[in-house]
């Protein structure tokens, strides 16, 4: 292929010719990432598009009939792609500030209108101390040795000399029991009973 002039490798490109095709990634892989490398800053992003431009050649091989000049072909189309990219990214950064921003606004707003004063907690552990005395003694006892004991499961079985999965049940029971009970605190619940 090196003894081919440019134009015998656009004929060869344009019916096709998988030898041809590697001939030019080869010899323009590396210069078409460094000029794309040059206007993204992104070493990554650069090798993208140069991939994406090689597809481009690939499925559009025929239209090589009519190219010219193959280098000002491949860099008028790593340009075009490279354009594309950063119109895409820019896009992209202005829509994730705007999320990133409309999450913070959200939580700022959830924040400030959540309740973290004393009676609060002190209306949690009231419900929490009810709902636990509806159930049975094994699964208070299990449930306060997971959650106000910081015991895993598997030391919640060892110690009680029960199965791992009657721990298991039992936790899964107080939760469900729970839940329903503690619906208009669950922001602070979430974190108080993990």
């Amino acid at each position: 292929m090196n003894q081919l002039s440019e134009i015998e490798i656009l004929k060869e490109l344009a019916s096709g010719s998988t030898i041809a095709f590697a001939h030019v990634v080869k010899t323009y892989q590396e210069r078409l990432s460094l000029f794309a490398l040059h206007y993204l800053n992104d070493q990554e992003t650069a090798k993208d598009v140069v991939q994406d431009v090689f597809s481009a050649v690939w499925e559009s091989h025929k239209k090589f009939a009519d190219v010219k000049n193959l280098s000002s072909w491949l860099y008028t189309m790593t340009k075009n792609h490279c354009l594309k990219r950063i119109d895409h990214l820019k896009v992209k950064q202005k829509h994730d500030d705007v999320l990133k921003y409309r999450q913070l606004e959200l939580n700022k707003t959830a924040l400030n209108e959540l309740d973290t004063s004393p009676l609060i907690f002190d209306e949690i552990n009231v419900i929490i101390e009810q709902t636990l005395t509806q159930l049975s003694p094994q699964a208070r006892t299990i449930f306060e040795m997971s959650r106000f004991g910081n015991k895993k499961n598997k030391e919640i079985a060892e110690e009680l000399n029960i199965s791992l999965k009657t721990v298991e049940a039992n936790i899964t029971k107080c939760l469900k029991a729970l839940r329903p009970a503690l619906k208009n605190y669950l922001p602070l619940v979430i974190f108080l009973l993990k």
